[in-house]
């Protein structure tokens, strides 16, 4: 990762002065109009640097890769509207200066609330992802419990029950919402139970149907 990052900055290094020896090697006006043009496009060049680093900030998991990459593109998207300015107005010296300024600070005010909202976006699907993982980890730690119980247990018949209900809650709708909560702190409850009963037949028909309940009233939340 690094050693891609290094590679993009590089590549952006010489991105920047293949822009400069262009830019000076044409034998165009150095006016106003040119010189604010020039200003903008070497802050667009220099604010990559920035948008990058933010887009891949503190970790270098795929998913934060993944969800980097629309920051990026906003981010390149600009630089190459903010080069296509420089080279209209570099093409055209003539243009008063005040509209290359006006131009150029709607480029970088627009890019600046497209990168805005791109990234209120990613930070919304964290926040999303992070309600879900926490709704659906009440199934997988039931399940992993029956799991474990089926595993440990000697007995043939109880171990085959024990193995069907983790099958069944491993069927059932992985998300969790507040008015299970009840039911499903009855559930958790029964499965603690159950490792220390002796009677685990009982209690394992107990939560089949409560399971099966939960599983009802969970999709008419839907």
């Amino acid at each position: 990762m690094k050693k891609n990052k290094s590679m993009a900055y590089a590549i952006l290094g010489i991105a920047f002065v293949l822009f400069n020896v262009i830019a000076f090697a044409i034998p165009a006006a150095k006016n106003a109009t040119f010189w604010i043009a020039y200003v903008f496009t070497a802050i667009a060049f220099a604010l990559q640097i920035s948008i990058w680093k933010f887009a891949f900030k503190g970790t270098d998991t795929l998913k934060s890769k993944f969800l980097g990459i629309p920051l990026i593109s906003v981010g390149i998207t600009y630089l190459i509207i903010q080069i296509i300015a420089f080279a209209i107005f570099m093409a055209f010296p003539i243009a008063p200066s005040w509209i290359a300024i006006i131009i150029c600070s709607l480029i970088l005010g627009v890019s600046a609330i497209c990168l805005f909202g791109t990234e209120t976006g990613g930070e919304e699907i964290n926040r999303v992802e992070e309600k879900v993982e926490t709704k659906v980890f009440y199934i997988k730690s039931l399940q992993v419990d029956l799991e474990m119980l089926a595993s440990a247990e000697p007995d043939a018949d109880t171990k085959m029950a024990l193995t069907k209900l983790a099958e069944k809650i491993r069927f059932s709708d992985p998300m969790s919402n507040e008015a299970l909560a009840g039911l499903e702190a009855e559930i958790a409850d029964k499965v603690k139970e159950l490792k220390t009963t002796k009677n685990k037949s009982a209690i394992i028909s107990v939560i089949d149907s409560l399971i099966t309940e939960r599983n009802k009233r969970a999709k008419t939340l839907k």
